[in-house]
């Protein structure tokens, strides 16, 4: 029984890095949306039942004074890329059901810092 239990935590860990590691490049590679231009995704959180998934992200900028005007136009375009990167995922990753994305907003950072700043 505690077997069962360890392997099946090494495997929610080993695919909640390997969705993370794809979301990454498609973001990199595929989406062209300019919104996204500056959004790098930090961390994701996959549920226990692999249906949901939380993709944590951060803006890089110039530490603009209004953090909203560039967080709304990212949450926008994060929205509307939802579908294309759940289909590359399918696509990419071999699992019966590919989990729905929430993005949620991190912070933003300034160009080299990887700490987010509030």
């Amino acid at each position: 029984m505690k077997q069962d239990r360890e392997s099946a935590g090494h495997r929610h860990e080993r695919l909640q890095r390997l969705i993370l590691d794809e979301l990454r490049a498609l973001l990199r590679e595929d989406v062209t949306d300019p919104a996204l231009i500056d959004a790098r995704i930090t961390t994701l959180v996959l549920s226990v039942d692999y249906r949901h998934a939380r993709v944590h992200f951060v803006l890089r900028g110039g530490g603009s004074v209004n953090i909203d005007s560039e967080r709304v136009p990212a949450m926008r375009a994060f929205e509307r890329a939802t579908p294309f990167l759940r289909a590359q995922l399918a696509d990419a990753i071999d699992i019966k059901r590919v989990p729905d994305l929430r993005f949620v907003f991190d912070g933003m950072v300034l160009s080299d810092d990887t700490e987010p700043c509030e």
